[in-house]
């Protein structure tokens, strides 16, 4: 895997979709780059479409305007180039652990002596190669999704994309996985777009942060995080971690709250008016 391949380019692009009869305009007009190697990360509030943009991104889903390329190639449907883990787990209960991470170099026609030394020694960087033989009923979530996550890696892909990865996962085995994978990042230098909702772990993971806005979504600020690397737990109570806590916060606040306006005025609402106190929303008027 090398840090000169991975250069996601998304220029300009806008998607919409039918629903109910209706268009939905999912994002207008964004543009965001992943650099070669790098780990970026696109928080927004609910619906401002995130995982809409990662489908693009991935080949799933057309834009109707703009570009998207990899390492200037445009981007016309999935690759093997691209990784993509998802909040589920993905993992055929049928195959064990290792089975499991072996399926993309099987149908890519690898020799299985080759493919079984390549699965085996992905799965010892995740910590897990003493559960190569179990299958995934006899793991717990965060050991499924890191074989998930091994198995998108295995296929050696230029940029690994995850929606959500660890949202199923209760807070101290998300911390955990945030740590195992910020390590497997490091030793492996692949180029990463992490969507999230969790705002200390989109500082936590990344090089970069784009913020966007409520639907259709746009990018409202790029951030830089400037922290040092290798990064630890004990660095999210740092006041330079906090700082940049307390400004997302602070861009995603505006934004869910121009999300929750147009639902109301969507609903018939337009003469309410909501009075915001230290606590949130304290009287709807």
């Amino acid at each position: 895997m090398s840090a000169a391949l991975g250069h996601v380019n998304v220029r300009d692009v806008s998607i919409s979709f039918k629903s109910r009869g209706s268009t939905v305009r999912a994002v207008k007009s964004v543009s965001i780059n992943v650099q070669p190697g790098e780990f970026v990360s696109i928080i927004g509030p609910s619906g401002c479409g995130k995982s809409t943009l990662m489908n693009a991104v991935a080949g799933f889903t057309q834009a109707n305007t703009g570009t998207l390329t990899l390492d200037g190639k445009p981007i016309t449907g999935p690759g093997a180039d691209r990784g993509v883990v998802f909040q589920q787990y993905s993992l055929f209960p049928w195959m064990t652990v290792r089975k499991n991470v072996e399926f993309g170099l099987k149908m890519q026609g690898m020799a299985a002596t080759q493919r079984e030394t390549q699965a085996r020694t992905l799965l010892g960087l995740a910590g897990l190669l003493a559960f190569e033989n179990h299958y995934p009923s006899q793991l717990s979530g965060g050991m499924r999704q890191r074989v998930g996550i091994v198995r998108a890696l295995a296929t050696s892909p230029q940029v690994l994309l995850m929606d959500e990865p660890f949202g199923a996962l209760d807070s101290q085995t998300r911390t955990v996985m945030q740590e195992i994978l910020t390590n497997m990042w490091q030793r492996l230098r692949l180029s990463v777009l992490f969507i999230t909702h969790d705002i200390e772990e989109a500082i936590f993971l990344s090089d970069r942060i784009y913020v966007m806005t409520a639907r259709p979504g746009r990018v409202k600020a790029e951030i830089q995080v400037p922290l040092p690397r290798p990064r630890k737990p004990e660095m999210m109570d740092t006041p330079e971690f906090n700082s940049l806590l307390r400004s997302i916060k602070k861009l995603i606040r505006e934004e869910s709250l121009a999300s929750m306006g147009g639902e109301l005025s969507a609903g018939g609402c337009e003469g309410l008016s909501m009075e915001i106190g230290p606590e949130g929303v304290q009287h709807v008027l």
